[in-house]
């Protein structure tokens, strides 16, 4: 039997990966990761490391606790479910939005837009917070790991006009679907496009909210057709938003569509001035 003998080039790759790899341990020992909601340094030893060596989201183990909300949702809206197996719900929101059924196949939320996270997805709004984003969106990954199971073809953010965009600095929903899309190791896609700058979506009621993005936005090229899309989004309100991009995949042929928020208003009766 003759000797086998590895070629130059995989040796050079395999101690490439394992200096790397070591250097970064031990720049995590001198510079310890700070979280990035409170700015506390992480720990390595922590459980979130220990327990779940993938998930490398910059968040310590009490921020995680606090964003983290395991109350049970229905899919389709997204909206807690207090008991039995039907959505009392999902009528209400098909009525707010003028339709007949929701349009995306299934909504992941990472929790309620109310007290921490609330703050933490208005900080992700401006530049300085695009590593919470970022963070944020890992965890969403971690705390719904069926997201990976769905077999998207492609993750796109909700646009944002070039005017808001240019104002703000920064478009969170890019942010997210960059993370997710690399996460999931599928294409990330600037497919959708806003027409025009409309009223805000905060000044306006629930009814208003759908008649305010009906034309909006619209798919540039074919890249989505007879794919599986995941939406992704900071916050869901009324749903508006999502229904009118998903309205739009659909029609150029996209197979089924998702979405993902980081938050979900679960106050049905009421969205003025809540976002």
């Amino acid at each position: 039997m003759g000797i086998k003998f590895c070629k130059p080039s995989s040796i050079w790759a395999k101690c490439r990966e394992w200096a790397s790899c070591h250097l970064v341990e031990l720049g995590h020992i001198f510079f310890p990761p700070s979280c990035a909601a409170c700015g506390e340094d992480i720990s390595l030893t922590s459980e979130a490391v220990k327990t779940r060596p993938d998930y490398k989201a910059p968040l310590c183990e009490a921020c995680v606790l606090t964003f983290t909300d395991l109350r049970p949702r229905c899919d389709r809206c997204g909206l807690p479910k207090y008991s039995g197996s039907i959505c009392n719900f999902c009528q209400k929101i098909t009525d707010q939005l003028g339709v007949t059924e929701i349009l995306w196949q299934q909504i992941f939320v990472l929790g309620s837009y109310e007290d921490c996270l609330r703050t933490a997805v208005i900080a992700g709004k401006r530049p300085s917070g695009e590593a919470l984003v970022e963070a944020l969106s890992k965890l969403l990954l971690n705390q719904r790991p069926s997201i990976q199971e769905l077999k998207v073809d492609a993750v796109i953010p909700v646009p944002m006009h070039w005017r808001k965009r240019w104002v703000r600095g920064t478009n969170s929903a890019n942010i997210m679907a960059k993370q997710i899309a690399s996460s999931l190791k599928v294409p990330y896609r600037c497919s959708i496009r806003c027409k025009r700058l409309k009223r805000p979506q905060k000044l306006l009621s629930a009814k208003m909210r759908a008649t305010n993005m009906a034309d909006k936005f619209y798919v540039r090229g074919n890249q989505l057709t007879g794919k599986r899309v995941l939406v992704v989004d900071d916050v869901a309100t009324t749903g508006a938003t999502l229904s009118a991009i998903t309205h739009c995949l659909l029609e150029i042929g996209a197979t089924v569509v998702y979405a993902a928020v980081l938050a979900r208003t679960d106050d049905v009766t009421n969205h003025v001035g809540k976002r």
